[in-house]
């Protein structure tokens, strides 16, 4: 079933292996990375763990090969988050922008059509943040990781809020 003892420690020495350098690569790509992701960030993440997985499931490929896929996706994480910090242009190529949902209180169906985004999908947005009616809403923003952004209409108690 696990092969010869021999197979199943070296299988569990090389999971070990990967999973530490996996974790030491995370850190070092920072919290911006995991905490929200955008495009770039999840292709990173699904390469590291094809990586990783190749590294845990082949006995026959040599450990440091996937150790260097690993560390160099890490490192070229963080040279691109490093240049997105310095160079705005670069940041909107590889990170996205926000699209304006819904603008001065009235939905943007032409915006919400070009991301791929329902009345409903908008809808449940809204709820999931304590608002029942789009007629609450000044303006509402897709951001570029997937989540919304709401700016409440100032006919609300609370005024203007950012609840993203």
């Amino acid at each position: 079933m696990f092969g010869s003892p021999g197979e199943l420690w070296m299988s569990l020495w090389r999971t070990a292996v990967l999973w530490a350098v996996a974790l030491a690569v995370f850190r070092l790509v920072g919290k911006r990375t995991l905490g929200k992701m955008g495009a770039f960030d999840f292709a990173v993440i699904i390469m590291m763990g094809e990586a990783t997985a190749i590294g845990m499931e082949d006995p026959h490929v040599a450990l440091a090969i996937p150790i260097a896929i690993v560390v160099l996706l890490g490192l070229l994480q963080w040279a691109l988050t490093f240049l997105n910090v310095r160079w705005p242009p670069l940041e909107r190529l590889t990170q996205g922008t926000e699209t304006a949902v819904v603008k001065d209180g009235k939905v943007q169906t032409a915006a919400m059509r070009a991301e791929r985004m329902s009345q409903a999908d908008l809808l449940m947005e809204l709820r999931q943040k304590g608002i029942q009616s789009v007629q609450q809403v000044r303006d509402a923003y897709l951001e570029p990781t997937g989540q919304v952004s709401v700016f409440q209409a100032s006919s609300s108690a609370s005024g203007s809020q950012d609840s993203s």
